[in-house]
């Protein structure tokens, strides 16, 4: 008897499609083997760029010399076999073409091991926590260099704008386990405006404005997004406003875009802070609270003064009325009658004697204790 199972199973093979199927799956066989994926052994399991508003060129200690900021955290596992490795970076910006900063590392070894290695910008200038991990390479661009000279010079800082770190992770002994190469968008804003703009004016100028209300709203204009806000008391012992500024503050207190506001900065003073006084003056500032590599960067606005206004409180308005009876007989009396350039004038109780502010009480004895003259008088607007 003849068997059919050899003719059977030449016929098999002689269907082009099923010897394509066959070969296609003793490759993938071979593939997986051979040539393990990336994902298994050697992969980079983390790159995240620190938190930054700010860069400066000394950031990168591109001459090698002085501080160098971390910048970034890469972390590299390998649960395969030992390895080496070597990892090469580039710095970009969409201002310009050709890579700003490039470094390359030479060959180090990857143990196993589940636990990842972490590395940042330092070891691609010798600072770094891996002895083991030694630099081949470190070069800059000269022209886009060159090109951004004026901005740093100007601010110590780099332009506003988009920039990439780029890495790449290559298995020296098998380039084909390599993973793909990594890269990361940031922006860098550079805020650099604080402006404030109520209560009250600036320090030095011709007064302290009054202000109405023992809760006075805060206004300023900034294009960055954490601030913290001082407000303090003048006192009688105080030389000048950054003196005051270091008294116990009435009131400090963070404040955040998109959480205590949106828009334009403003806060409200707060009904559980140290109360302000009637007839008291204040000083106040805002630092702008800047994120950059090497730590964070305060910009101090102006420092601005108000005097929360005596009307309103009872016992001041007893007390007005004393001045206002002092000011119309004598020497002023001519400046609140009708056709006088303050008729019609409410008091507020703000007065300074020598560039000093007095509180209505030292005002009024003041002005019972001497007789005073009226050498010349102006009215501003």
């Amino acid at each position: 008897m003849k068997t059919e199972s050899p003719i059977y199973c030449r016929s098999c093979f002689k269907s082009p499609r099923l010897f394509v199927c066959i070969l296609s799956w003793l490759l993938a066989i071979a593939f997986v083997e051979f040539n393990p994926a990336y994902g298994q052994s050697l992969q980079i399991s983390q790159f995240t760029i620190n938190n930054s508003q700010i860069l400066r060129v000394s950031d990168f200690n591109i001459t090698g010399s002085g501080s160098v900021s971390e910048l970034f955290i890469l972390k590299i596992i390998n649960t395969g076999a030992p390895t080496e490795v070597i990892l090469r970076l580039e710095f970009r910006s969409s201002r310009y073409p050709d890579p700003i900063v490039e470094a390359s590392t030479r060959p180090f070894t990857m143990a196993t091991s589940p636990i990842p290695r972490t590395l940042t910008y330092q070891d691609f200038r010798g600072r770094g926590a891996n002895p083991d991990v030694t630099i081949d390479n470190f070069s800059y661009n000269s022209e886009s260099v060159e090109d951004i000279t004026d901005a740093v010079l100007k601010t110590g800082r780099l332009p506003s704008g988009t920039y990439f770190f780029n890495i790449t992770l290559i298995n020296t002994q098998n380039p084909g386990a390599s993973p793909p190469p990594e890269q990361r968008e940031f922006e860098i804003s550079n805020p650099t405006t604080l402006d404030l703009i109520s209560p009250g004016a600036p320090v030095g100028g011709s007064e302290c404005f009054a202000q109405f209300g023992l809760l006075p709203q805060f206004k300023w204009d900034s294009n960055a997004d954490r601030f913290l806000i001082t407000v303090c008391e003048v006192l009688s012992t105080n030389s000048s406003p950054e003196d005051v500024m270091q008294n116990e503050p009435r009131l400090q207190r963070l404040v955040q875009r998109g959480s205590d506001f949106f828009g334009s900065p403003s806060f409200i003073y707060p009904p559980g802070g140290l109360p302000l006084e009637y007839g008291k003056t204040y000083y106040w500032q805002v630092q702008a609270m800047i994120d950059a590599p090497s730590g964070e960067v305060r910009l101090p606005s102006e420092i601005w003064c108000f005097q929360i206004s005596a009307i309103g409180d009872p016992g001041t308005e007893i007390m007005l009325q004393q001045l206002l009876s002092l000011l119309n007989s004598g020497e002023f009396e001519a400046l609140f009658n009708e056709g006088g350039p303050l008729h019609g004038f409410r008091l507020t109780g703000a007065a300074a004697l020598n560039g000093r502010r007095l509180n209505l009480a030292e005002l009024i004895s003041f002005l019972r204790s001497r007789p005073v003259r009226v050498v010349s008088t102006q009215v501003e607007p």
